[in-house]
């Protein structure tokens, strides 16, 4: 058991100075003045601290990404320090470009490989390509039958998609809406956007005769370039949500990018933020020709958060919920995104200048005062 002590609490919404006891990976207590006297009980004073959910990154090549440069580009598999250092407990693994050397397999055995070593993992089924790559033959089947896979993954507008027709995509939402709905998941869409002219295009077309499918797609790299952001701002009028990437953002910094959001009318309980972490970063020419190559990580996310409460663009409760609440609400991620009694006893602690400073997972230290305390396997 833990017991934390004097922390300035965030639920995400301010709580001020507070105590949490925790015990089975779950928050058994939240109070001022907490005082337990019992045997294993650990109490670790958070003073000065701001204690906040554990972030939930939706989107980490945990396997690697990459290959658009041949098979010596392949970016390797995340390392579980890489991801606790920068204050995420829970991340949703997905496949990209590869999905011939990248196998859903790999993917799943990864994400298992993480949960024991500290953390909570989830992934989606598919990778770029359409016809999408599954599991058992279907996304139905993988929704019901998989017990990490909570949607699928596609690639539009992008030179390195299968350029799915409307038809193949309604297909694929049918699939996703039928599936969610037996295994009680919801189900999503995750569909890296891409930087081609066609933005949302097919997404307006499909939800001009059939509304009701909005709730499934799930946009990500949306801050890519202004036009397609302001194309995500239109979906999010029709309700829908959308997903930036932290490390993003072509056409301006990416809390700039929130401000500017924000002005024409951003609905930020319908946005989340991911860091894309561990993908690769291939730059490409006018016509299509990679030119460069880099390496996403997941400490962009920190840097967003820092710089949006810095800047007085966002609260800390509005800043902590784009990788928080948001996410666990899209995703139906139960017990998750919040620090309430009955939920998972996932914490982030950080200093007043934002910088983590402790990291918790299902109620164990991963992070203690700046240190990584938990490492993977190999580490």
């Amino acid at each position: 058991m833990l017991l934390l002590k004097n922390a300035n609490l965030f639920t995400p919404e301010h709580v001020g100075d507070s105590d949490v006891l925790v015990g089975g990976g779950k928050i058994l207590a939240i109070g001022k003045g907490l005082d337990f006297r019992c045997e294993n009980l650990e109490t670790y004073d958070l003073k000065g601290k701001i204690l906040a959910p554990g972030l939930i990154d939706q989107h980490v090549h945990i396997t690697g990404g990459g290959g658009e440069a041949g098979y010596h580009s392949r970016t390797p598999e995340i390392k579980l320090s890489e991801i606790v250092k920068h204050g995420i407990t829970t991340v949703v693994g997905v496949l990209g470009t590869d999905g011939c050397t990248r196998s859903l397999e790999n993917l799943y055995s990864k994400a298992k490989a993480l949960e024991f070593e500290g953390i909570s993992t989830f992934i989606h089924t598919g990778s770029y390509a359409t016809p999408t790559v599954t599991f058992t033959g279907s996304i139905t089947k993988d929704l019901v039958l998989i017990d990490k896979v909570r949607g699928v993954k596609i690639a539009m507008s992008d030179n390195r998609s299968s350029y799915p027709t409307d038809e193949e995509l309604i297909k694929i939402l049918t699939q996703i809406r039928i599936g969610g709905m037996i295994s009680k998941k919801g189900g999503v869409m995750h569909m890296h956007m891409g930087g081609l002219s066609s933005k949302l295009d097919a997404v307006f077309r499909i939800l001009k005769d059939c509304e009701f499918l909005v709730q499934y797609f799930s946009p990500t790299h949306c801050a890519r370039t202004k036009d397609l952001f302001d194309e995500c701002l239109k979906l999010q009028k029709m309700g829908g949500f959308f997903d930036i990437t932290s490390g993003g953002s072509q056409f301006a910094p990416l809390h700039e990018v929130i401000a500017y959001g924000i002005e024409k009318g951003l609905k930020l309980d319908m946005m989340t933020m991911s860091s894309d972490g561990n993908g690769s970063v291939p730059k490409f020419d006018e016509s299509g020709a990679l030119v460069g190559y880099g390496c996403a990580s997941c400490s962009a996310n920190l840097d967003v958060l820092r710089d949006v409460v810095k800047n007085k663009i966002l609260t800390h409760t509005q800043a902590f919920a784009l990788m928080g609440k948001n996410v666990a609400k899209f995703l139906n991620l139960e017990g998750k995104g919040e620090i309430k009694v009955g939920f998972d006893a996932d914490f982030t602690s950080f200093d007043e200048d934002m910088s983590v400073q402790d990291v918790i997972a299902k109620g164990e230290f991963c992070v203690k005062d700046k240190e990584i305390v938990k490492k993977g396997f190999f580490e």
